[in-house]
């Protein structure tokens, strides 16, 4: 049964939409434990690690793609907000991001409880903790207003309490400190276009393990709402403009990695400067695949 909008609803402080019911610890857990590597395999998920997975020139050419691009853009940001060296990557993964703040001059600590994980970002000597930030806030000493910035990449939809977790992030920040979050842009206007075009059911909603959907306004909003004023904000490429150019991706790995790949060769071959200028100016649109936010704590 295709997902619609009936599976979710809208928080009723901030605005994002989520699973009606949020799926159960349980529920969530049998997903990751017997599903979701299959899914990813068959491109229902995370694209840029299934792209990592795949190992040899694939997985070079994914992370060099992303230290360009992503990972560049939030060192830029930080270094263009003045933010201080200590920083918490939450969901850090294998690592990847830790290392490249790491090599910029920051001194990076993850939270990641993927033992797998844990264990390969420990082989390249980075710190990373397995317990919950609920956790490490009540089991270590020190642990509150210890960093000047929080990083949660691609973290926030998938738990179910994004509320709690940000307000948990204000917590091992410093004053002033600084939150980096991305999340997918879903249920923009570019997409409802794409999905009209399509005559589609709004193939983004993906249960159990998706269970928040941010726009930038209900993103701005539960910023607010946590303690954050937004200091800076942008989109990445607008995906979307594919289906409506006619390329449908949907369903269609082998077209969604062609579609991936002129994206690339177009964002590594633009000035890095005038790329996010123009990202900058499609957040303010609402325009963007994923949108990258940062805001300092109150």
């Amino acid at each position: 049964m295709p997902p619609d909008i009936s599976q979710t609803t809208q928080h009723p402080v901030c605005g994002f939409r989520h699973l009606h019911p949020v799926p159960s610890d349980a529920e969530i857990s049998r997903f990751y434990e017997s599903r979701y590597f299959d899914v990813l395999r068959q491109g229902g998920r995370a694209p840029e690690l299934r792209r990592i997975m795949e190992g040899g020139k694939t997985a070079k050419s994914e992370i060099h793609w992303l230290e360009s691009i992503l990972y560049g853009d939030i060192i830029a940001a930080l270094e263009q907000l003045g933010a201080g060296r200590q920083l918490l990557d939450i969901g850090c993964g294998t690592g990847d991001f830790l290392a490249y703040a790491r090599d910029h001059g920051f001194e990076p600590q993850g939270i990641e409880i993927a033992t797998a994980a844990v264990e390969r970002a420990r082989a390249r000597g980075l710190t990373v903790h397995t317990d919950t930030l609920e956790e490490h806030l009540s089991r270590t000493p020190g642990a509150r207003s210890s960093v000047d910035v929080v990083v949660m990449l691609n973290v926030l939809e998938h738990v179910p309490d994004p509320v709690k977790l940000l307000q948990l992030a204000k917590e091992v920040l410093r004053p002033g400190g600084l939150a980096c979050i991305r999340v997918p842009n879903d249920f923009s206007e570019i997409q409802e276009a794409a999905r009209q075009k399509l005559n589609a059911q709004p193939w983004w909603i993906a249960v159990p393990d998706h269970i928040n959907y941010f726009t930038f306004e209900s993103l701005r909003a539960t910023f607010d709402h946590c303690g954050f004023d937004r200091v800076y904000q942008q989109s990445d490429f607008p995906m979307e403009l594919f289906l409506l150019m006619g390329e449908n991706y949907v369903g269609d790995p082998a077209t969604g990695n062609a579609c991936h790949r002129k994206r690339v060769e177009f964002e590594l071959s633009i000035p890095p400067q005038v790329r996010r200028r123009m990202y900058q100016a499609f957040a303010e649109a609402g325009v963007g695949r994923n949108m990258l936010m940062l805001g300092r704590s109150r």
